[in-house]
């Protein structure tokens, strides 16, 4: 499950925000890039949290949507599906310029005090996640036998 590498990645934030003390509450924002499908994340997170001053934090997540920034124009736009084309140009050469985050916006500590904004080394848990995803989709293929070549279903 490619949310364990992610709630891990959270915890250690959390655990060192939170200096040992108990964590009553994490809010996170995380980018619709990073595919993250809600439910596991926080199944994962009370997985990895068990046994640590983190165990039974409530996981709250809020969505941030995906822009982009289109390198010809500077047009910016809000793009879910590919494909990923400027809507004023139609130039490909895009930036994001958010929906690529995963932040832990704020840790409320079972004592009412609450540490505002860390950021995840996401570039490292998102490297993970993707790789996690291409295994769990060769893997899918091989019990499958669906043809290597063509993808086996869309995340």
């Amino acid at each position: 499950m490619h949310e364990m590498a992610l709630a891990e990645g959270i915890l250690s934030v959390v655990l060192d925000a939170a200096g040992g003390q108990n964590v009553r509450r994490v809010c996170l924002r995380v980018g619709k890039l990073l595919m993250v499908v809600p439910d596991s994340l926080q199944f994962s997170f009370e997985l990895a949290t068990d046994g640590t001053p983190a165990a039974g934090a409530v996981l709250e997540m809020e969505d941030v949507p995906a822009r982009w920034r289109c390198l010809q124009c500077g047009a910016e736009s809000a793009l879910d599906l590919p494909p990923f084309n400027c809507q004023s140009c139609g130039a490909s050469e895009l930036e994001v310029v958010t929906g690529d985050e995963l932040l832990v916006d704020a840790v409320e500590l079972e004592n009412g005090v609450t540490i505002r904004r860390r950021e995840v080394a996401a570039d490292a848990i998102l490297e993970k996640h993707l790789l996690e995803h291409e295994q769990d989709d060769r893997h899918d293929r091989e019990d499958n036998g669906a043809h290597p070549g063509r993808p086996h279903h869309i995340h």
